[in-house]
C-alpha cells in the first residue's frame, strides 16, 4: 500500500490527538477505530439505491446536557432516547441511516460499560447548525457532544469539535487543513477590483457621515461579498453534478465561446442594496441608542459620556424632538423590512446562477459577479507549462508541488489553458465528488488550490459580529 494512503484509523488517530490536546475526556483509541471505520464503510453501501450519509454525536447518555444554558432557546437541540440501544456495525448503520438527515438531526452515540459502541438515540434541530454554516443564517446554535462526525461521500468522512473541523478523510487523503484562499492571499487580492467597485458604489450612495460614523463597514460588507461568493460555490457543489465558474476582467471575451449570452447583474445590485439599507439601518439605530441614553442623563442628573466610533473623546450631540425621534423609530422598522426582502432577493439570486452551472460549459462572471453567460467552451488550446499546486493560500514558493496536467480531466485542463493566458481571471472548478478547486495565475506561474474554505469557522464570525456589536451603542456604557 503506498505510504500516502490514509485509512480510518489514521483519521481516528487525528480525532484522539486533537482531543487529548484540548484535555477532554478522550474516549479510547480502539473505539474511534470502531467509528470511523464503520462509519467509512457504511459510506460505501447504499440503501434502497440511495447513498448512505448521516451526522453522528459523541454524547454521553448519563449526561448529555452537563451545561445548559440559562435560557433555553425554543429551537436549541434536544434528545430522543431509543428503548434499545443500538450496536454500531456497518449493517446497523445502513439500516438506521434514513431515520436521520445531516441537515436536521444526528445520531448520538457513545461506548458502554464494556467498551462497545452503539448509538442510544437521536439528536433533534441540526437545521439551525446547517443554515449558519451555509451563510443562511447570522447566527448558530452551540453543538452538543465532545466531537461530531458526518458521512459527507463515498469515501468521505469529516471530524469536528463544534464548529471548527479536525480533519476529514477523502477516499484515502487525510486532510487536516483547509485553506482560506478567499480571506488573504493572490486570490483574494484578484478579487479585490470587484470589492472595492462594490464598496464606492455603497459609499456614493449614502451621505458620507452616515457611512463614516462608524470605522468597520469596509472590513464588513468586504466579508458579506465574500460570503456571498462561498454560497455561491457552496450551492453548485450540493448538486453533486460538476461545474465551473470563471471570474474575468477580460472585456473582451476571447477564447469563449458563449452558446448562451446573458446578462445578470442581480447579485451585484443586491449585494450594494443590502449595504445600503444595513448601513442606513445601523445609522439611524446608532441616533435613537444616542438620544436615549441622553435622556435618561437629563432625569438622572448624572452625565453619561457619548462616544462616537471613531471620535477621539465624548462629545454632545442635538437634542431629537419627540416627533423626529418617532420618525427614526419608523425608518428602523421599514429598513428592517426592506433587508428582510433584499436578503430573499439576494438567496434567490444565489440560487439562479448556481443552476446555471448544472449545463455543460462553465458560468462566466465579471469581476463584479455579474453575469455574462453560460454553458460557455474554452477554445484555448496553449497547454501551461509551469502547473503547481499550492500548499498553502499565500502558494509560498516552498509550498508550491508540480503536478501533471494529463492528470486532470476536461474541466480542469480547459481552466489551466485559459488562465495561464489571462493572469487576472480566477477559475472555480467543482467536481461531481464535491470538491472545488480555484486556478489562477502566480508569480508568472499557474496555481491551483484544493480543500478551499468556504464555510467559516463559527469563532471566525463571532468575532467579527462581536467587534460590530461593540460599535452598536456608545462604547462609554459599561452595561452594555
Amino acid at each position: 500500500m503506498p505510504a500516502s494512503f490514509h485509512s480510518p484509523k489514521d483519521l481516528a488517530r487525528a480525532v484522539y490527538s486533537e482531543l487529548k490536546m484540548r484535555g477532554s475526556t478522550c474516549p479510547p483509541l480502539v473505539v474511534l477505530n470502531h467509528l470511523f471505520e464503520s462509519m467509512y464503510f457504511a459510506s460505501l453501501k447504499s440503501e434502497e439505491s440511495q447513498p448512505i450519509t448521516f451526522d453522528v454525536v459523541y454524547l454521553n447518555p448519563n449526561n448529555p446536557d452537563p451545561h445548559p444554558p440559562r435560557r433555553i432557546r425554543k429551537d436549541r437541540w434536544s434528545y430522543v432516547r431509543f428503548d434499545k440501544a443500538i450496536p454500531i456495525t456497518i449493517a446497523n448503520l445502513a439500516k438506521v441511516a434514513k431515520a436521520s438527515d445531516p441537515r436536521t438531526s444526528s445520531f448520538a452515540v457513545y461506548h458502554d460499560k464494556h467498551g462497545q459502541l452503539i448509538s442510544w438515540g437521536l439528536i433533534d434541530q441540526g437545521i439551525r447548525y446547517y443554515d449558519f454554516v451555509n451563510y443562511s443564517s447570522d447566527s448558530g446554535p452551540e453543538r452538543p457532544g465532545l466531537f461530531q462526525a458526518s458521512i459527507a461521500g463515498v469515501g468521505h468522512l469529516v471530524a469536528q469539535v463544534g464548529y471548527e473541523k479536525i480533519a476529514e478523510l477523502k477516499t484515502g487523503t487525510l486532510v487536516r487543513k483547509e485553506l482560506n484562499v478567499l480571506q488573504e492571499g493572490p486570490v483574494r487580492d484578484k478579487l479585490k477590483s470587484g470589492i472595492l467597485t462594490y464598496l464606492e458604489k455603497v459609499k456614493h450612495a449614502l451621505p458620507n457621515k452616515v457611512y463614516t460614523d462608524r470605522t468597520h463597514w469596509d472590513a464588513s460588507l468586504t466579508r458579506i461579498w465574500i460570503e456571498s461568493l462561498c454560497r455561491l460555490l457552496l450551492r453548485a457543489k450540493s448538486y453533486r453534478h460538476g461545474g465551473a465558474i470563471l471570474i474575468t476582467p477580460d472585456t473582451s471575451l476571447g477564447k469563449l465561446k458563449i452558446k448562451y449570452r446573458t446578462n445578470y447583474p442581480r447579485l451585484h445590485s443586491a449585494l450594494v442594496t443590502q449595504a445600503i439599507l444595513d448601513v442606513s439601518r445601523i445609522h439611524a439605530f446608532d441616533k435613537i441608542i444616542i438620544e436615549s441614553f441622553q435622556r435618561i442623563s437629563d432625569r438622572t442628573q448624572k452625565p453619561i459620556p457619548v462616544r462616537i466610533p471613531g471620535d477621539r473623546k465624548p462629545r454632545k450631540r442635538p437634542r431629537i424632538n419627540d416627533e423626529a425621534l418617532l420618525d427614526l423609530y419608523r425608518e428602523v422598522v421599514h429598513l428592517e423590512d426592506e433587508l428582510d426582502d433584499n436578503r430573499n432577493e439576494l438567496d434567490g439570486a444565489i440560487w439562479f446562477i448556481s443552476l446555471l452551472t448544472r449545463v455543460d460549459g462553465l458560468v462566466l462572471l465579471n469581476q463584479n459577479l455579474e453575469v455574462l453567460g453560460f454553458g460557455v467552451e474554452i477554445t484555448s488550446d496553449k497547454v501551461p507549462s509551469n502547473i503547481f499546486m499550492s500548499g498553502d493560500r499565500l502558494a509560498s514558493v516552498n509550498r508550491l508541488r508540480r503536478i501533471d496536467y494529463n492528470h486532470y480531466g476536461t474541466r480542469h485542463r480547459s481552466m489551466m489553458r485559459y488562465c495561464s493566458q489571462h493572469p487576472e481571471s480566477i477559475g472555480f472548478v467543482i467536481s461531481q465528488d464535491g470538491d472545488v478547486r480555484v486556478i489562477t495565475q502566480v508569480r508568472s506561474k499557474l496555481a491551483m488550490w484544493e480543500n478551499i474554505k468556504l464555510q467559516l469557522p463559527k469563532f471566525v464570525r463571532h468575532r467579527l459580529k462581536r467587534a460590530q456589536r461593540s460599535k452598536a451603542v456608545p462604547t462609554d456604557f459599561p452595561f452594555l
